[in-house]
């Protein structure tokens, strides 16, 4: 047995699982795609990661199988939550028509209706930063920061700067006995930073600007109030110093009244526990307050349930009430919560100002589902490959593609070899972009891409010989069942062997098997090519 004869018996042999492999990755790409695995797959993943991966397990009390059970639900209504949000929805473009009738009967034959919540199917792909802004809008992080940047910013305003400042115009006047003095000037600054504020709450501007606008309104005072008070006096220069300390301390309260994103995210887990805690006691203020056992928890439940209502007022009034803060609130797990607790602090550790910390626990929250569906993308694969060898084993028991027989075949009919060589020589030849496109390309879905049409590689295939290794013929039939010798159960066993060695070729899939023909093609046109089989031997 010289190489030339095995590489041409190698060559027909990858050719028809190519041919197969090409077949078997479109049945299972429809498959996939009519029931929703993909969409399925990813939705349940979401479910897991915001529920912190919790599990039911043997040998666990009954209040932890109801804790857990508890945080699976909460998970499952929370992503719900965030697939009606416009940002995920807009990445679902269900079918419409005939096609979309087709696949919402589909959908509720395999129950994936009741994973999308009534709807036929869901995006089968999230990129993490949609994610990412789509969890923190759910959860109103970014109005949290701006109503805590509010409650912080009029607390400064009011105890370190309008109050200091009329507390030192009143000294003055009391020293000058002028009741009336810098009376319009110090209007006018309280009108200033009235605006300021005003500003600020409509997002005209951000934290910074507002305190460089607090800083300018300040020496703006100063500066008018050395225009009307007397030169040379002493009061008047003991209240402009008082009023030049004010302005140069005003910088260095950003950070102070800014508040941090650990502080954000922190605020946020304690409205979460306040909400859930009023959802366990059916609304009854004063019944979870009875609960807590110490003054500390009372005040922090105090302080979350005063935050709370004033977040649900200010969400009630962005989405004019079509948005429940505190109902989305209840649907946030104790672990998600810890997950967003340690987010938090790994933005804050790589943030400098105020306001890079909203962008930072976004990037941070998109890494973290990256991450996640990196894990869940292995475990998708691995059903897959399953799938994909359930599907090779039938379509090699349909096409009776037995391993076995096929090189049985290819090695006694030396026509059947060059016919084959033929077909696979300008399959190679007629697709050179492929090659590079395979190595391009990760992942089976985009390589698959990338190989020549499955019709015209079987056409060529059917068309390389009347008598093909494979099908239900009479040829293949009494080559494989042989009675007599060694035997119908042996024959049987040999069959089905065959059929099990060509679904695990198959379920490789054909960009590997493009590859490896590529390259046994190569070797085989290094040497000289065997004569032709119908040639006299001189």
């Amino acid at each position: 047995m010289n190489l030339p004869f095995v590489l041409d018996i190698g060559i027909g042999l990858i050719f028809i699982y190519l041919t197969l492999s090409l077949l078997a990755s479109e049945l299972q790409e429809l498959l996939t795609t009519l029931l929703q695995w993909r969409a399925q797959h990813l939705k349940q993943a979401i479910e897991t990661l915001l529920a912190g991966e919790s599990k039911l397990q043997t040998g666990q009390t009954s209040a932890e199988t109801q804790a857990i059970d508890d945080q699976i639900l909460r998970s499952k209504e929370l992503a719900v939550s965030l697939y009606n949000h416009p940002l995920i929805r807009s990445l679902n473009q269900e079918s419409k028509g005939i096609l979309g009738s087709i696949a919402q009967g589909i959908s509720q034959l395999t129950r994936a209706t009741k994973t999308f919540s009534g709807k036929a199917s869901g995006p089968s792909y999230l990129p993490s930063e949609t994610f990412s802004t789509t969890l923190l809008e759910t959860l109103r992080a970014g109005d949290l920061f701006q109503t805590l940047s509010e409650l912080k910013l009029s607390k400064f305003v009011s105890e370190k700067l309008l109050n200091p400042v009329f507390d030192i115009v009143s000294d003055l006047r009391n020293s000058k006995a002028n009741e009336s003095l810098l009376e319009r000037e110090t209007q006018k600054f309280e009108a200033e930073i009235t605006a300021i504020m005003q500003s600020f709450s409509r997002r005209e501007t951000t934290l910074s600007n507002g305190f460089s606008q607090i800083t300018t309104a300040v020496n703006r005072l100063r500066s008018s109030a050395e225009a009307v008070l007397p030169e040379n006096d002493a009061l008047s220069a003991v209240f402009l110093k008082r009023l030049a300390a004010i302005e140069q301390d005003v910088p260095s309260q950003l950070r102070e009244s800014g508040p941090s994103i650990i502080e954000v995210v922190s605020e946020l887990n304690n409205m979460a526990w306040v909400a859930q805690s009023l959802q366990k006691a059916n609304g009854d203020y004063r019944t979870v307050v009875a609960r807590l056992p110490d003054a500390t928890l009372r005040q922090r439940f105090q302080a979350g349930y005063d935050l709370l209502q004033t977040m649900n007022q200010a969400v009630k009034e962005s989405s004019q009430g079509r948005e429940n803060f505190q109902a989305i609130l209840t649907k946030v797990s104790p672990n998600l919560r810890d997950s967003l607790d340690m987010l938090a602090k790994r933005a804050q550790s790589k943030v400098e100002t105020v306001e890079q910390g909203a962008a930072q626990l976004q990037k941070e929250v998109a890494l973290w589902f990256d991450r996640s569906m990196e894990r869940s993308t292995g475990v998708y694969k691995r059903n897959a490959k399953g799938v994909a060898i359930v599907i090779g084993f039938l379509l090699a028991v349909t096409t009776n593609t037995d391993t076995l027989h096929v090189v049985n075949r290819l090695a006694k009919d030396p026509t059947l070899r060059a016919a084959y060589t033929q077909v696979a020589n300008k399959v190679v030849e007629n697709n050179p972009d492929a090659l590079v496109c395979l190595q391009s390309q990760q992942g089976k879905a985009a390589q698959a891409k990338c190989l020549p049409d499955n019709t015209a590689i079987l056409q060529d295939a059917i068309n390389s010989s009347t008598d093909l290794p494979i099908g239900w013929n009479e040829t293949n039939w009494h080559d494989q069942w042989q009675t007599a010798t060694p035997g119908p159960v042996v024959s049987g066993l040999k069959v089905l062997g065959g059929w099990f060695v060509s679904a695990i070729a198959i379920s490789m899939g054909a960009p590997f098997w493009f590859n490896m023909l590529n390259k046994v093609i190569n070797v085989r046109n290094s040497g000289r090519p065997p004569a032709p089989a119908n040639e006299e031997e001189t």
